[in-house]
């Protein structure tokens, strides 16, 4: 019987690397786990080979699939680890690319301290120490800012790279800092769930939400991480509190009918189960399926107040204003307190015309919230449809004779005085509101455009960037900002460079997008933003773009076949690699990238050779490999397993021509001399056997392996000793020492 295998080394290294000195490095000795898995993956073989041939770009590729395969899978972790660690040792002797090598650092790191909680003993926590110490010396080595405000800035960096592991290690250490912690640990949680390790993520999450009460895309993340983690409860509270701050999104209501069904299913008596599902479908329209699940709770709990409030809303959607009143006045009959009945009510008299009545119920309401300002809001709404603008402005002034403090009523009266072109007073008001209330960013924002129809430039530009300040994130802001200074194209791109030198990558594309017609350095960099988002698909379509109207930018070309690349999309990234040398050849980006792409297409292949053969299909699998070793004729993984597949189809003298090529390229890969060995006693060649299964032996004991294959080639030497050439027999044909 034939049997193959490929050796496993679990090596972890501690490293001592500092940019710009000589290669330094330290070993920590052989770590043996003796939770070796029985069922080793097909990834985690592959990494192994890959190590072994030091080619550690693949071997990383290779233990993040086989983790993805299985996340608790320790073996390939501490792999993976060592993968990062060889490369970083590379990096920086070799290659003297100090911030991959920091990158690497970062990632051993993250696999080691942060991927997930678990004792450790003392010899671990030295590796990490070691590891740690080496990442310190290449950042001081290479000026890198080490203040939280440089660990975060470099986290994020990291983040919209892709380099989520890196990422985490720097977002770990910015959150020590009072100024850094609510943003690092957001980042955290939101990384750990796009990596899938949930309960750590849950973890951050809780966190950032604490931190960040109202953020509702933590509250839509966190409720994910719940559902995936089965804690289906905390999850709807999560998506509800998420669904307050949208507009009915309709995946956070499909989540939500989902957990409330698989409640009713479990317990159907449950009243409040019955009760949310009906609101899930109330607000999708759905109101036949809402009142029968609403129906359903009364009959499991008639006295809860939250039901019949879900009813008369219900109704009242419908229009069926009478029946909702009768709905709300049940209510106020068995507890007169619940404000939203008033305020419910209120909303159907005014819906019916009867002004008065839901006057009168918008001040009970406000008898029992005197500060809500909503309600307060509606009110004013109520009357307003029914007024001439001059009433209207009479009005609100004389409520705000009556209020002069109110900074609701001041942004009102200013925003009437504005419609009317009365632009002097209505700076006045603008201003006072702004005193009374600092957070009313539309306030700001007219009161810019006052300035702006004035033509005073210079203040309108001052108030907006004083607003840009406090509201970040308000993106009519900086519209307004822009459109005032939009004098010259210039200018659009002085800005736009500055906006994506702050990472401020969506308002840099805006500013660019401004400049027309667009030209070539517009839309690199538009590229270059799409690209720092991660959104690489759109980055190379502005690249294309920009080399279409720049044919013989070599460097264009260059970013075309990088974004490509980051996509996955070989094809196009080495047609574009190649069109940059055809431009440039000594473009040496594009050159290092042609490289990296071909191997990258032709690991697509071989994995696909794989599966085809696992699946007998060998004629497609030789294909590909025979692709594969036309594409890089020293591969020598391609050359074995086209041999695994000659074997299959028991075609020995090819496969046994093809593992001699898999050891000329790389000689480490023993086990094709035990493979030729094999090959050779099917095709009856005893003395060849012989002399493959001596030499697989001798070099297995140079490394002191033993196992199957040894003790199999072992005991086949001895059955044809009787084959032993005589002295100064010639070797087998095509030999090589």
């Amino acid at each position: 019987m034939k049997k193959r295998f490929f050796t496993t080394l679990f090596l972890l290294m501690t490293m001592s690397l500092t940019a710009n000195c000589e290669e330094n490095i330290v070993p920590a000795g052989y770590q043996g786990y003796s939770d070796y898995p029985t069922e080793v993956s097909a990834y985690y073989t592959n990494g192994l080979n890959y190590i072994k041939s030091n080619e550690y770009t693949k071997a990383i590729t290779e233990f993040r699939k086989a983790l993805r395969e299985n996340s608790q899978d320790k073996s390939s972790r501490i792999q993976l680890v060592n993968a990062y660690l060889m490369r970083a040792q590379y990096y920086n002797n070799q290659a003297t690319d100090y911030n991959k090598a920091a990158n690497d650092l970062r990632s051993a790191i993250f696999y080691m301290k942060y991927y997930e909680n678990m004792p450790v003993d003392a010899k671990y926590i030295t590796d990490i120490n070691a590891m740690e110490d080496n990442l310190n010396n290449i950042l001081y080595a290479i000026n890198a800012d080490q203040t939280p405000k440089g660990r975060y800035t470099m986290g994020k960096s990291l983040r919209a790279q892709g380099e989520f592991a890196a990422a985490i290690v720097e977002f770990q250490k910015a959150q020590n800092d009072v100024n850094y912690k609510k943003s690092s640990v957001a980042n955290l949680g939101e990384i750990y769930y796009i990596m899938n390790l949930n309960t750590q993520a849950a973890t951050y999450l809780e966190e950032a939400i604490v931190l960040d009460p109202n953020n509702s895309d933590l509250h839509l993340k966190l409720a994910g991480t719940y559902e995936r983690l089965g804690k289906t409860d905390k999850a709807a509270a999560q998506y509800n509190l998420a669904l307050t701050d949208t507009n009915n999104n309709q995946e956070i209501l499909m989540s939500l009918e989902n957990i409330w069904k698989q409640k009713v299913a479990q317990n159907p008596d449950d009243a409040e189960a019955h009760a949310n599902l009906g609101a899930i479908y109330q607000k999708k329209n759905n109101f036949t399926a809402a009142l029968e699940q609403y129906t359903k709770a009364e009959e499991l709990n008639p006295s809860n107040i939250t039901t019949r409030l879900n009813l008369g809303t219900l109704y009242q959607a419908q229009k069926d204003f009478d029946t909702a009143i009768e709905a709300y006045d049940s209510i106020i009959a068995y507890n007169p307190n619940i404000m939203q009945a008033y305020l419910y009510k209120a909303q159907c008299y005014r819906d019916m015309g009867n002004l008065d009545a839901a006057l009168q119920n918008y001040k009970l309401a406000l008898n029992l919230e005197p500060t809500n300002q909503a309600i307060k809001d509606e009110m004013f709404a109520m009357y307003e449809t029914k007024m001439t603008p001059q009433q209207k402005m009479d009005y609100i002034y004389q409520q705000l004779q009556k209020a002069p403090s109110d900074a609701s009523l001041n942004y009102r009266y200013a925003y009437e005085l504005h419609k009317a072109g009365k632009i002097s007073d209505a700076i006045t008001y603008y201003n006072q509101s702004i005193k009374l209330n600092p957070q009313n960013e539309d306030a700001y924002i007219n009161l810019a455009q006052c300035y702006q129809q004035q033509g005073n430039f210079e203040q309108a530009r001052s108030i907006l960037t004083n607003a840009k300040g406090i509201f970040p994130e308000n993106t009519m802001i900086k519209k307004q900002l822009a459109a005032i200074d939009a004098e010259s194209s210039s200018y659009l791109y002085t800005k736009a460079s500055e906006l994506f030198n702050q990472k401020k990558f969506q308002e840099a594309i805006s500013m660019y997008q401004k400049i027309i017609p667009a030209t070539p350095e517009a839309l690199i960099g538009i590229g270059a933003c799409y690209q720092s988002l991660n959104d690489n698909a759109s980055a190379a379509n502005y690249y294309v773009k920009s080399l279409t109207l720049d044919p013989q930018n070599s460097d264009t070309a260059y970013y075309a076949a990088l974004a490509y690349s980051n996509i996955e999309n070989y094809k196009l990234a080495k047609d574009y690699a190649k069109k940059a040398l055809t431009i440039n050849t000594n473009n040496k980006n594009a050159k290092e990238l042609l490289t990296y792409v071909i191997e990258q297409e032709n690991t697509e292949k071989m994995d696909k050779a794989i599966e085809l053969f696992d699946k007998q299909q060998y004629t497609q699998a030789l294909a590909l490999l025979t692709e594969v070793i036309t594409q890089d004729p020293k591969d020598s993984n391609a050359y074995y397993y086209r041999a695994i597949v000659y074997d299959a189809q028991k075609k020995y003298a090819l496969a046994i021509n093809d593992y001699k090529k898999a050891l000329i390229y790389n000689p480490k890969m023993l086990i094709a001399n035990y493979s030729i060995a094999i090959d050779y006693d099917y095709l009856q060649q005893y003395t060849n056997a012989l002399f493959y299964h001596k030499k697989y032996i001798a070099e297995t004991q140079k490394i002191g392996e033993t196992n199957d294959y040894t003790r199999y080639s072992a005991r086949r030497i001895q059955d044809l000793k009787k084959y032993e050439p005589k002295p100064n027999t010639t070797k087998p044909a095509g030999y090589k020492k």
